[in-house]
């Protein structure tokens, strides 16, 4: 099982649009996925679940297994969702009673679930505290996507220098371009290059160029409409754009041992 956390000090930088892509691709290519929302905002959370199951999410959500005692088991908390192969532990505002648990509860609940998923995603806060280390410190790998921007990185800089100071998990940390352009992805110069070669010569971990998402509005269709993003159907229960399906599977191609991944033709 491969633990999966999305993250960014900076908000407005895709986390939860990542997250909820990254998953419903694996989930449609056949692999077994938890996503766990531990982002107040709930997004994934309302991308994922109905008005019922909100109302069961009340005492099924991230805070209350994190709240539970030692023999906490994790499967007690997951609901399943509508989208194929996709389950999730929903969020809640009850994460903001639990500042002064340990970093580390998360990871001591994992194995709890760690023979029924494959891949387990976690949707987190634009913050740093002791709950965004829980995710990291329960991760195989930690991603942050960022935008071609000096405010993103900053911030990317500041996250690199708290996690070698904080953590075990440097090695672990990517980064990934959302809104990458690849109209000028061969400009010799120009302000999205100017960015790329200051991120690419400032940072150590990226992502393939393949995996990095295009500047598109097809991300908002998809997530505000509940629409399937589709390599070759053509419906309108689905969304075709190439470049983007292209460029998630690529992204959930990362966080598996196949190679290649099974492309679905949606997801």
């Amino acid at each position: 099982m491969n633990v999966v956390t999305f993250t960014s000090l900076k908000g407005g930088v895709g986390k939860s649009s990542l997250s909820i892509l990254t998953a419903n691709m694996l989930g449609k290519a056949g692999k077994r996925v938890l996503v766990i929302d531990m982002d107040l905002n709930n997004s994934s959370s309302f991308y994922y679940l109905n008005s019922d199951q909100f109302d069961q999410s009340k005492e099924k959500n991230i805070a209350a297994a994190l709240f539970g005692g030692a023999e906490t088991n994790l499967n007690d908390y997951i609901q399943l969702t509508d989208r194929w192969g996709v389950d999730i532990i929903s969020s809640s505002l009850d994460l903001i009673n639990l500042r002064s648990i340990s970093e580390r509860k998360l990871s001591q609940l994992m194995p709890t679930i760690e023979k029924d998923y494959d891949v387990v995603i976690i949707d987190t806060q634009p913050t740093y505290d002791n709950l965004v280390l829980n995710a990291y410190n329960a991760s195989d790998i930690i991603l942050t996507p960022v935008n071609p921007s000096q405010f993103d990185f900053n911030t990317a800089q500041f996250l690199e220098n708290k996690l070698k100071l904080d953590t075990d998990k440097y090695t672990s940390w990517f980064l990934t371009f959302n809104g990458f352009d690849h109209r000028w992805e061969g400009a010799k110069s120009g302000i999205q290059q100017d960015y790329v070669s200051l991120f690419t010569d400032t940072f150590e971990n990226f992502t393939p160029t393949e995996a990095w998402y295009p500047w598109t509005t097809a991300i908002r269709k998809y997530i505000d409409r509940g629409l399937f993003l589709s390599d070759k159907i053509k419906n309108s229960e689905h969304l075709q754009n190439f470049q983007l399906f292209n460029a998630v599977y690529e992204l959930a191609s990362c966080f598996v041992d196949d190679n290649p991944l099974i492309r679905p033709k949606d997801c």
